[in-house]
């Protein structure tokens, strides 16, 4: 009986580091407005997060490419990702790159192939990381463009005197 529960002790401490070690992640690079426009594969990234909204949107073993990004306090950047072959979930995690992070922003609307889109407007300003992934099982990546570029400013009044 002892030997019985050390193995379930022993079990579930393994399944605990196991999870806290999946929910943190290592970006990919920056993006920022400059960036422009970014293809990928994301088929070459690893699984790091299995939840992501505070812990409260399972994204399971589909891969993770995760980008970071400093939101300033006037930024009007929009960020927008088209997946080839896939059906893209792109979420904007604000401070950390956890599980636990709260998810500010998110897009799951097109379907297979279908860009999703976002902006940053209004947001507070700090770090954030953009997670590309899928809800399906491992094998739904694929080639995939990431655009971050900023709105112009919309003249509000013009004279001359």
């Amino acid at each position: 009986m002892k030997i019985k529960n050390v193995m379930i002790v022993l079990a579930t401490q393994c399944l605990l580091v196991g999870g806290a070690m999946a929910q943190t992640c290592t970006p990919s690079g920056t993006l920022n407005d400059a960036t422009g426009n970014i293809n990928i594969n994301t088929c070459t990234s690893t699984d790091q997060l299995t939840s992501i909204c505070n812990s409260s949107t399972p994204v399971g073993n589909a891969p993770d490419t995760i980008y970071s990004l400093q939101v300033a306090p006037t930024s009007n950047t929009l960020i927008s990702v088209t997946p080839t072959g896939y059906d893209v979930y792109i979420a904007l995690l604000q401070g950390t790159c956890s599980g636990g992070a709260t998810c500010s922003r998110e897009s799951d609307s097109s379907g297979v192939g279908g860009q999703e889109t976002f902006s940053v407007t209004g947001l507070s300003p700090g770090p954030y990381f953009l997670v590309i992934t899928s809800f399906a099982a491992t094998g739904n990546c694929g080639s995939t463009s990431i655009v971050a570029f900023g709105t112009p400013v919309t003249l509000q009044s013009f004279s001359i005197e």
